[in-house]
């Protein structure tokens, strides 16, 4: 029992002294996706804008899942099916044709997408909103085959321009 307990004192001791200089490094192009996932709205109704964006969340096939208009926060998903029908066909025939493979075959079924969206105040009383997409693939056995952080710039561009407008219009009550 002593070696235990000496053994699990070495180690807590041993950890205390790890030193962790780069726990976090930012990849090279962290400002530019920053910059992509980021706009600044000339108003101070933060509420106003998380509305906006809650709407054009569902507006595009999300549910939302929290929200919290104190904080400025929303984050929403949505199931898509992955890959296309006449792939995943042709995979299942090629299975049956060889009559060697006792495995399924394995192919990306569904596809999991979340957004989160995060207002905050500049210094200058303007809204600084920033979004971030992502992604699970699913295959069809249902185990995860690849988790990402989507980075199309279009995606970006067309949420920021929905909102935008989403924002304008409220604000002229049209």
């Amino acid at each position: 029992m002593k070696k235990l307990l000496g053994l699990v004192g070495l180690c807590v001791w041993m950890s205390a002294c790890a030193s962790y200089t780069n726990l976090y490094v930012p990849d090279a192009n962290y400002l530019e996706r920053r910059n992509i996932e980021t706009r600044i709205f000339d108003t101070q109704n933060t509420k106003e804008l998380l509305v906006a964006s809650a709407q054009l969340l569902q507006d595009m096939g999300y549910t939302i899942t929290e929200s919290d208009a104190d904080i400025g926060v929303i984050t929403a998903t949505k199931m898509r099916e992955a890959g296309s029908t006449v792939g995943k066909v042709a995979l299942e025939i090629l299975a049956i044709l060889d009559k060697h493979n006792t495995q399924d075959p394995v192919y990306e079924d569904k596809q999991k997408f979340f957004v989160t969206v995060v207002n905050s105040k500049t210094k200058d009383r303007k809204v600084r909103t920033r979004v971030t997409f992502a992604r699970i693939t699913y295959d069809n056995l249902g185990a995860v085959m690849k988790i990402e952080k989507l980075k199309d710039t279009k995606l970006y561009a067309e949420f920021f321009d929905k909102l935008s407008q989403s924002v304008f219009l409220t604000a002229n009550n049209i």
